[in-house]
This record gives structure tokens, sequence and C-alpha cells, in this order.
């Protein structure tokens, strides 16, 4: 018990010694990279200066739709390859040895009953 309560003390000292020094550096890369961040809105909304509705048109509908498309494009060749083999393990088709292929791919056809 007794070199239990030494060791959390101390790390506990240590980490309260060097709490002002840790949190001035976040500070600073924080600064830093929020003005970067904020120059590139700026440098953004410059270029598209008189025409936001543009701005708007591209950043609700066609990034977010690029976005999902890219992932889901990564999963379409997971689930038609089979590879790799750690991302097929969480299938969660009933028989995780079946894979569709490519013909199941190309030869898609809607069931309109």
């Amino acid at each position: 018990m007794r070199r239990t309560a030494f060791i959390l003390g101390s790390s506990l000292l240590l980490l309260m010694a060097h709490w002002n020094c840790v949190i001035g550096y976040l500070q600073r890369f924080w600064g830093a990279s929020g003005y970067f961040w904020q120059a590139q809105w700026e440098r953004l909304l410059s270029t598209f200066e008189g025409k936001e509705w543009l701005l708007y048109i591209l950043g609700v509908t066609q990034v977010p739709l690029l976005v999902y498309w890219a992932f889901s494009g990564l999963l379409l060749v997971v689930d038609v390859t089979g590879k790799p083999n750690f991302i097929s393990h969480y299938r969660i088709q009933v028989d995780n040895s079946d894979h569709p292929g490519q013909t199941w791919l190309c030869g898609m056809k809607l069931n309109r009953d």
C-alpha cells in the first residue's frame, strides 16, 4: 500500500510540476495551427468571392458525396475481393467465406415484384 501511494504521489507531483510547461507548448501549437486554418478559410472565401452560392453547393453537397463514395468504394472492394483479411473478418453476412465476386456486381438486377 505504501509503495502504491508513493508511486501515485510521485507521479501526481511530477505531473503537476510539468503541467504549466505542457500547457504552454499546447497553447503555442494551437495558436499557430488556428492561424493556419483561419488563413486557409480566408483564402477559400476570397477564391469564391461573389459566388458564395457555389461554395455552398460544393461544400454541402459535393464534399459529403465524395467522402461517402470514397469510403463506400473501399468497402465495396473489400466485399468483392475479400482482401484485406482483417477487415473481412468483421463482415456481417451469414457466410463470411462467400464473396460475391465481380459478376454479382456487374450483373445486379432490381427485383420489381
